[in-house]
């Protein structure tokens, strides 16, 4: 009966230090995702949580954007040339969802916006997988996007 009760407390001492160690374990320090470097007045940086395929397609304004492609997988979409103000944007994403997908931004005089967005690959096959009846994006003059 002793060796029993034993068990059992060795049992209930076991299970509280695995439930201590996993508290420490997660409160470890979190390190807030910042931009590599300072980013310019006008520019807009999206960081996503993983990297994407691409194609992506962005509306600013009402108008949408061309985006230059510069890897195949990239992790930040930078738009730069912003104007002084409200924007708001419209991100279409084919073969990943990503969040937020659309929102308002003010760009300032003194410094570009930097958000983290979260992203996550689909699997999924498309009717039209060239995705070729796209047409392509006129764009606003001064208004740059690059994927990389």
């Amino acid at each position: 009966m002793k060796a029993i009760r034993a068990t059992r407390a060795t049992n209930i001492f076991g299970l509280a230090a695995a439930a201590a160690m996993v508290a420490m374990l997660g409160c470890k320090e979190v390190k807030p995702v910042l931009p590599k470097k300072p980013l310019a007045p006008g520019t807009y940086q999206m960081h996503f949580t993983r990297k994407v395929l691409g194609p992506l397609d962005i509306t600013i304004d009402g108008i949408r954007i061309p985006i230059e492609q510069k890897k195949k997988k990239a992790r930040t979409l930078t738009i730069s040339g912003l104007s002084e103000g409200k924007h708001t944007y419209f991100l279409v994403a084919y073969r990943e969802i990503i969040g937020p997908d659309l929102g308002e931004i003010e760009v300032g005089a003194t410094e570009g916006i930097f958000r983290v967005h979260f992203a996550k690959r689909l699997k999924l096959a498309f009717a039209n997988p060239t995705l070729a009846s796209v047409p392509t994006a006129p764009g606003i003059p001064g208004v740059t996007a690059v994927l990389e």
